[in-house]
């Protein structure tokens, strides 16, 4: 069975740790001194990701409305790529997005842990049909990230209340 190596990030970050990028809301890692950055394995059939996924896809013409137009208010736009070697495949986030040409160009924002070749701050591009998720915040809250809630929504409470705590913005729930 194949699995998809997803990298959420919840910024929990510990007092007195950094992440490489600054305080990054969205794609920033746990970075704790001995410890491994957050990640999620995701199974190739995980249903309910696929639907994320989907949604995202389906959906991505809002991004890419507001991160050409943002109004007050909205920033920190990011997506997520796929990053394949191999048979392996990686999601990690972008950030500092821009669309030109009909592609998202920004800089990846998490630390490959299966994809060799790429690093963190490589400046990449995505065409919108490939990505598996988008992301921005509107005034402290999150506008997409649709895996980001499928993911936190699995959280014990107790990491729900540490997310909800330290994060940039807020996650509503339908």
């Amino acid at each position: 069975m194949k699995y998809k190596l997803l990298i959420l990030a919840l910024p929990l970050l510990a007092i007195g740790c950094a992440s490489p990028r600054g305080a990054h809301p969205l794609a920033r890692e746990v970075i704790r001194p001995g410890t491994e950055p957050e990640c999620f394995t995701i199974s190739d059939d995980d249903a309910a990701m696929a639907k994320a996924v989907k949604q995202a896809r389906k959906s991505v013409h809002t991004f890419t409305a507001a991160l050409q137009h943002p109004k007050s208010g909205q920033r920190k736009f990011e997506v997520k790529k796929p990053f394949v070697k191999d048979g392996v495949v990686e999601h990690m986030w972008l950030s500092d997005v821009t669309y030109s040409g009909g592609r998202f160009h920004g800089v990846v924002d998490n630390h490959p842990r299966k994809i060799p070749g790429v690093k963190m701050g490589d400046r990449v591009s995505v065409n919108p049909n490939e990505i598996t998720d988008w992301a921005f915040v509107d005034k402290g809250n999150l506008v997409g990230g649709y895996t980001i809630r499928l993911l936190f929504s699995d959280l014990s409470p107790e990491r729900k209340l540490a997310f909800e705590k330290e994060a940039e913005f807020h996650i509503s729930t339908p």
